[in-house]
């Protein structure tokens, strides 16, 4: 895994609302849209979208477009690599 790959997942996931918005992504596996999001978390709808756009450009959420609105999913792969990579700083 890249070092800039590494940093810019770290310093997506070290704001909480981003963190609980990927934990809940996580959660459920079909994915959710902002408003959703937004409910879940507490958090402003239009900064929901601004923290979305934060994870997704650090790969760790995808966006499709379905129907008029976005649904986010977890970028699996991407948390599985993370997690390698800092099991491996314990070895």
């Amino acid at each position: 895994m890249k070092k800039m790959d590494v940093t810019s997942r770290l310093s997506a996931l070290a704001q909480p609302v981003r963190l609980e918005i990927l934990t809940a992504l996580a959660r459920q596996g079909e994915g959710l849209s902002a408003a959703q999001l937004a409910e879940m978390t507490g958090a402003l709808r239009t900064n929901t979208s601004v923290h979305l756009t934060v994870l997704r450009n650090a790969g760790l959420v995808s966006s499709k477009r379905e129907g008029r609105g976005i649904t986010y999913r977890v970028e699996r792969d991407a948390l599985r690599s993370l997690s390698m990579f800092i099991s491996r700083l314990a070895d």
